[in-house]
């Protein structure tokens, strides 16, 4: 079985290791996929993170992501139209409602991040959750949320993360779990990670699709877009 961590920052942006240190832990926890997604800051930063990550030598199977930020949903749409051809996943920082629903929308996202972060609600209602389900954008449950989080507010995050396991699998939107980890540090093991989901909410075999099928098909389904594989609408070119 393959286990998947879309969800990690290098040095490039906020994380304090190199993808190289990223790759040899990824390499010691069993995990099959990892993607390096820095924020993005420009084109230039882009493809020096490229660089880096076309001279690791691994069995551990790298790829390059992009995290966005935004104010707006504006400069959110701005940002992908620069990027979205150039990688294979587009993960966007979530938390304020107008970036959640936005994102939700947005058939070029494939992951919305912590939609509940510094919020006092899930962040997600019926609109944001028909969309994602039309989009197929995944909900993130992110790891590094829980253990940086203040322990008195802690048991909010959970109580949230728990009610967007709920709505998702109401909703048929796909969930998926991340470390969302800054330091080589905060990586964790694929079977952790659906560990953290099935405390969560999730049934044991849906908790493991967060993990591995479901990164899985939004990496392979990419990879064929940006190869032209796939056209328009899902339509594929064998």
């Amino acid at each position: 079985m393959k286990f998947y961590d879309l969800h990690i920052h290098s040095k490039f942006s906020v994380g304090d290791s190199t993808p190289n240190e990223i790759v040899e832990i990824a390499e010691k926890l069993g995990l099959s996929c990892i993607a390096i997604t820095d924020n993005f800051e420009s084109l230039e930063k882009l493809n020096e993170i490229k660089k880096a990550i076309s001279e690791i030598k691994s069995n551990v199977e790298v790829i390059q992501g992009v995290y966005i930020t935004a104010q707006t949903p504006q400069e959110m749409k701005q940002k992908i139209d620069k990027v979205r051809n150039l990688v294979p996943l587009v993960i966007v920082a979530g938390g304020d409602y107008q970036i959640n629903r936005a994102a939700c929308e947005d058939s070029r996202v494939d992951i919305l991040a912590h939609p509940e972060l510094n919020r006092h609600d899930n962040g997600l209602d019926e609109t944001c959750l028909n969309a994602a389900a039309e989009n197929n954008v995944a909900i993130e449950i992110n790891l590094r949320q829980i253990l940086t989080s203040y322990r008195k507010i802690r048991a909010n995050i959970l109580h949230y993360m728990s009610i967007n396991a709920e709505l998702t699998q109401k909703f048929n939107v796909p969930l998926i779990v991340c470390s969302g980890a800054h330091s080589k540090w905060e990586m964790r093991d694929g079977r952790e990670l659906i560990s953290i989901a099935n405390l969560l909410g999730l049934d044991i075999p849906r908790a493991f699709e967060s993990a591995t099928s479901i990164p899985e098909k939004i990496i392979e389904t990419n990879k064929k877009k940006l190869s032209g594989k796939i056209i328009t609408n899902g339509v594929e070119i064998v």
